[in-house]
């Protein structure tokens, strides 16, 4: 059976997403119908679909007579974000506990040793691929599509502002500490306890980023910090 061509739509909410996530377009960002059309050399019917698929993910707000940006997400609504991937993420990493298999187990502790070398160099660009497929592997152990898909469309959205995290001076090795952690209770078939190191290890990236938040000059940490919200007890 032949592949399915990539229509228009699609290849411009691909280009997009990706320069979103990765922060060539940054959060306010005007976006251009014209613009896009010359460059995807496309009419304005598949522009506007894919910005109306970005913005049904939260990754494009469009107001109207105004015009077409790229979302900002404030430090609350962040803190909110991160929040619920930490429960998702928890939830995610049990159920895979429990249903991995013994080849998916070999993988993930084989991906984790070899990542050691990245972590003690402070590798951010390998540390960040290394960080995606370990994750990859908990989504697919898990085997629930939709709590995967809710997960990605997270980490989508705030990828941009989760991105400077592990530029951090340790934020690598702490990080790497913690994968460990977790990548142990998988192994050893400890469900809960899996869930609650995971649970802690996306809740200090979540304080992780407000600390570098209350540094921007004109930003402040949400007054949830000051109460332990987004830090697991």
């Amino acid at each position: 059976m032949p592949l399915l061509r990539e229509g228009a739509a699609q290849r411009v909410r691909r280009e997009l997403e990706i320069e979103i996530s990765n922060g060539t377009r940054l959060p306010g960002e005007p976006l251009d119908e014209s613009e896009l059309m010359d460059r995807f050399q496309v009419s304005r019917t598949p522009v506007r679909t894919a910005i109306l698929q970005l913005a049904s993910l939260g990754l494009i707000t469009i107001v109207p007579r105004s015009g077409t940006y790229v979302s900002r997400v404030s430090p609350q609504e962040l803190l909110s974000m991160l929040e619920v991937l930490a429960e998702m993420e928890a939830a995610c990493v049990k159920l895979a506990t429990r249903r991995i298999t013994t080849a998916q187990r070999e993988a993930l502790t084989l991906l984790h040793a070899n990542a050691r070398a990245l972590a003690e160099a402070e590798d951010v660009g390998g540390y960040e691929r290394y960080n995606q497929e370990l994750h990859a592997l908990i989504y697919a152990a898990s085997l629930n599509t939709y709590l995967t898909d809710q997960i990605l469309t997270l980490r989508r959205r705030t990828k941009i502002y989760r991105s400077t995290v592990f530029q951090e001076p340790g934020r690598i090795r702490t990080s790497y500490e913690q994968h460990g952690q977790v990548v142990a209770a998988i192994t050893a078939g400890k469900a809960e306890e899996a869930a609650r190191y995971m649970l802690t290890h996306i809740g200090s990236s979540s304080q992780d980023f407000l600390e570098l938040l209350s540094r921007i000059p004109g930003h402040s940490a949400p007054a949830a910090v000051a109460t332990g919200i987004g830090t697991p007890s």
